[in-house]
């Protein structure tokens, strides 16, 4: 019976594997296509039974897990070279795979629940568990193209041959988040291009501030 279950549980993990060749590509370009849409589509889908969510793509915050390690094997692929790691902080969060993609997990992810926690605040709403979930989602979402894009920038903006679009590929993903953030807020919420757009500057303004504040004093 262990056995059987066992390899249950590895037919169920394959075709899950799988399944990711499919719908990550899929669910990165509507996402970077479509932001309202997938703003909308997500609320939606937070509203059926659990077994049911997301059916047509993967979850928001696996899908913002999923990002991050793509990001990291292209790092490999091109010999990315790590820089020197002074202090033993460092050393902890970017001296193994496992620390270094659940650090970055973890910083992409404070994009995603500062937005998320804004729109609670901007709505006048109780942060809860179940208040912040639909907001955070969406901002998981949203988070995606820009850590597929951001991160290659830099990864490009360190090689002698790629130095050149680096720095605009970084800029076109701040560029990118910063608009497809104002267009899904104001799919859900009956606001002006310019209050929205204020809004997103400054939550990702403060959340920027936030994450460079907290490296410079764990990495010093």
């Amino acid at each position: 019976m262990d056995l059987m279950r066992l390899l249950r549980s590895l037919e169920e993990f394959l075709y899950e594997l799988v399944g990711w060749l499919v719908f990550y590509p899929r669910t990165l370009w509507r996402v970077l296509l479509h932001p309202g849409a997938i703003a909308r589509y997500t609320h939606q889908e937070l509203a059926q039974p659990p077994e049911r969510q997301f059916e047509e793509t993967i979850s928001p915050v696996l899908m913002l897990i999923l990002s991050v390690v793509v990001v990291h094997v292209v790092e490999m692929a091109l010999k990315v070279k790590m820089p020197a790691l002074a202090s033993p902080v460092a050393q902890l969060l970017f001296g193994s795979e496992q620390w270094l993609l659940l650090t970055r997990s973890a910083v992409f992810s404070m994009y995603a629940l500062g937005a998320a926690v804004g729109i609670l605040r901007q709505q006048r709403r109780k942060i809860t568990r179940e208040t912040l979930r639909e907001p955070f989602s969406i901002q998981a979402f949203l988070a995606c193209p820009f850590v597929v894009l951001f991160s290659l920038g830099e990864q490009f903006a360190q090689l002698p041959g790629l130095h050149a679009a680096g720095v605009p590929l970084m800029a076109a993903a701040v560029a990118w988040y910063i608009a497809a953030r104002t267009i899904a807020f104001r799919a859900l919420h009956p606001v002006g291009w310019g209050r929205a757009l204020a809004l997103v500057l400054a939550s990702f303004a403060l959340t920027t501030a936030l994450v460079v504040l907290v490296f410079a004093l764990l990495l010093t």
